[in-house]
């Protein structure tokens, strides 16, 4: 995405995750998306230079988008171990966000002619996301927590955190809440272990 975003390259790419999230690559069209960004179809093109770049632009929007929202996840206080926000927050953001519907979506079912471009986006995400965990479990635990119980701790949280993406694209509502619960319990009693030392 060019450094500077221009008011009509926004609404853009406004319209462009609406049609991704919903369509993905290949159902969108950009007939569709230049309609409901109020231009013509002729116009993108001053925008963008074709359906993959305008693809990577709202990519790149999206990961920007979910790094500022689970920054301000980790900046408030969890109710009793770190990450809780997050995990917690991710079936609302799901509802509300069309930018985390089109991460999702694009993570776990990328075009294959941007697979390796968007996987090193997401892979960058996540671990972004991991960082943050293993920093607030540092804090949250106190004293010296060893670099292998952060370690490991840390990919039992991303192991959680997938398990909860995949649950949102796939499995619904109710059991979606049935395996944040599970998941959280078993998080819970893990960290309260290393709390105890």
């Amino acid at each position: 995405m060019p450094s500077t975003t221009t008011p009509a390259l926004k609404r853009v790419l406004n319209a462009a995750v609406v049609q991704f999230a919903r369509h993905g690559y290949e159902g969108a069209s950009l007939s569709g998306i230049a309609a409901d960004a109020g231009i013509r179809k002729a116009s993108l093109y001053s925008h963008v230079k074709n359906k993959n770049a305008l693809f990577l632009a709202v990519f790149e929007d999206a990961l920007h988008s979910e790094a500022r929202f689970a920054r301000d996840c980790f900046a408030r206080p969890d109710p009793k171990w770190p990450g809780q926000n997050y995990c917690e927050s991710l079936l609302a953001r799901y509802a509300d966000s069309e930018h985390f519907r089109f991460l999702l979506r694009t993570a776990y079912i990328p075009p294959e002619p941007l697979f390796h471009e968007l996987q090193e986006g997401y892979e960058t995400y996540m671990q972004q996301l991991l960082a943050d965990f293993t920093t607030a479990l540092r804090r949250h635990v106190g004293g010296v927590l060893s670099d292998r119980d952060a370690d490991i701790m840390g990919h039992a949280w991303m192991g959680m955190v997938d398990s909860l993406h995949v649950a949102l694209i796939y499995i619904g509502q109710a059991r979606f809440e049935a395996r944040l619960n599970a998941l959280e319990h078993l998080m819970g009693d893990s960290i309260a272990r290393l709390v105890k030392g």
